[in-house]
């Protein structure tokens, strides 16, 4: 059988010190990609809903916790953002890469009014005081998270800008196969600064993600579809069915 070829329209390049980003809308079905350094990084409707799973689950979980207030680190095309914001969620991004600030407002709907901090995620961390009831990680250099933002430092700081009562931190971890670990190990890491850890993982896939939490993280469930997407439904549907919390040590 022939490998379908996907049709786009490249919108805009971007040439970055982080690598180049391009914005494409696929003909078919007017959604946007946002690829950067060669790595696709977001995808959405068109209408700023995202087609890739691991983003609707960690929409759903962030809405299971019901936090009013939500700090994301890595914006890529800020579709989360997009989604949360459209439910009455305050959120803070913060992406160091200052192009993602234009290509999210532009492309993927994220509001003016939603505060983006050109800077370090690390840095802002530290440098600042105000709370929040859950912290998105969602930062890529290629395809690795940067290793300070994986340290038991980092967590101890994002752990003090959270609200303690209710607090969450989401990691989204890219996996290659099962042998990467990079996943648990960063899950141990975690479990240094938080009592209770836990993983949402499809054991088996290859090139997967993986959504680590920690902090008030006992209740939540398996997540599943909230916000249908104008195509992809049944796909995303289908995929947050595999995703089952794993054991960790």
């Amino acid at each position: 059988m022939a490998k379908k070829v996907l049709r786009v329209n490249f919108l805009e390049r971007i040439t970055t010190v982080y690598g180049e980003i391009a914005i494409a809308q696929v003909t078919k079905t007017g959604g946007l990609l946002y690829v950067q350094g060669g790595c696709h990084q977001s995808e959405s409707d068109g209408k700023g809903v995202s087609l890739s799973t691991y983003i609707h689950a960690i929409y759903g979980l962030v809405r299971q916790a019901q936090a009013r207030s939500v700090l994301m680190i890595g914006c890529g095309g800020g579709t989360l953002a997009t989604m949360l914001s459209a439910q009455g969620i305050a959120v803070t991004i913060v992406d160091i890469n200052p192009a993602s600030r234009h290509v999210a407002r532009r492309y993927f709907g994220v509001p003016d009014s939603i505060p983006f901090h050109v800077e370090d995620g690390a840095a802002y961390l530290t440098r600042g005081k105000s709370k929040f009831d859950a912290i998105v990680l969602d930062a890529y250099h290629a395809s690795e998270i940067p290793e300070h933002l994986t340290s038991p430092e980092f967590f101890q700081a994002a752990a003090a800008r959270l609200n303690r009562r209710k607090g969450l931190l989401v990691a989204n971890v890219f996996l290659k196969n099962d042998a990467d670990r990079a996943a648990r190990r960063l899950a141990a890491t975690m479990t240094e600064v938080w009592p209770e850890v836990r993983m949402l993982d499809e054991p088996g896939a290859l090139e997967r993600n993986v959504i680590i939490m920690a902090g008030d993280v006992a209740a939540l469930a398996e997540p599943w579809l909230e916000l249908k997407p104008r195509t992809a439904a049944d796909d995303i549907r289908a995929g947050l069915k595999l995703l089952k919390f794993q054991t960790l040590p």
